[in-house]
């Protein structure tokens, strides 16, 4: 737990970039699947979903919020999205930042940078996996991919933040995974303190304490994750280790 210590304080600074701005009011866009369904399998539209996976994976340009609004839900259409599928180097991550915690290493910051992109491959907007690569790259000094995680990382956050206003069941905010919903609270702070399904497409995540606008939890929308009827029970992660807020497993 010593070295596990050393690492918060060395990347303690990192979390400022996590975090939306709390100064700008941002606007709620709920995600509305008809249209963006018919935006994102148009090739003349703008928001085409290949020309946006591309220019999210390019990071040569800055993407704005409408395209992360259809880029993120516009995914959950498309044939590479299994959200109840396990991914198998997830494991292989978490047993790197394990090692990490004990000597974080050059050599191990490539490894943990390798399987993060391979869980990048099957889930490409995850807060945790983005934030492991924004971490990494920037311990071996890349500044340069640092940044375009953090982009891509805030990017998603600000989405799934602006979907909903999460404190009424009626007004949840929408997530492709479970673990999304679960990232984008301990990426504010917050700690969880239990998980509960209230309905068939939402679920309420209690947190230990009330937050900084006195909310005891919040609602998600899963409905997303159950377009295609999983074959097996999906679980939900625990809490564990972290760097910069997001959970190590």
């Amino acid at each position: 737990m010593r070295a596990m210590s050393i690492l918060m304080r060395v990347c303690a600074w990192l979390i400022i970039l996590l975090l939306p701005s709390k100064a700008v009011a941002q606007e709620m866009r709920v995600p509305d699947n008809d249209d963006i369904l018919l935006r994102t399998i148009d090739a003349e539209s703008p928001y085409y979903l290949d020309k946006l996976l591309a220019k999210y994976f390019s990071a040569d340009e800055q993407m704005s919020e409408e395209e992360y609004h259809y880029l993120y839900y516009g995914y959950a259409f498309s044939e590479l999205y299994k959200p109840l599928e396990p991914i198998p180097a997830e494991d292989v991550v978490l047993a790197v930042v394990e090692e990490i915690m004990t000597e974080p290493t050059e050599e191990r910051m490539h490894r943990l940078i390798d399987g993060a992109m391979q869980v990048m491959e099957r889930d490409p907007f995850s807060p945790k996996n983005l934030n492991f690569l924004a971490f990494a790259y920037g311990s071996i000094g890349d500044s340069i991919n640092e940044r375009h995680c953090f982009e891509r990382l805030n990017g998603v956050l600000k989405t799934i933040e602006r979907s909903g206003e999460g404190t009424k069941e009626k007004s949840p905010m929408h997530v492709l995974m479970f673990s999304h919903a679960a990232d984008l609270l301990y990426a504010k702070g917050v700690e969880i303190k239990s998980r509960e399904v209230v309905s068939r497409t939402a679920e309420f995540i209690y947190l230990k304490e009330k937050d900084s606008r006195g909310n005891l939890g919040y609602y998600f929308d899963f409905s997303r994750v159950y377009m295609v009827k999983p074959d097996v029970a999906p679980t939900v992660e625990k809490r564990g280790w972290r760097i910069n807020n997001l959970p190590l497993q």
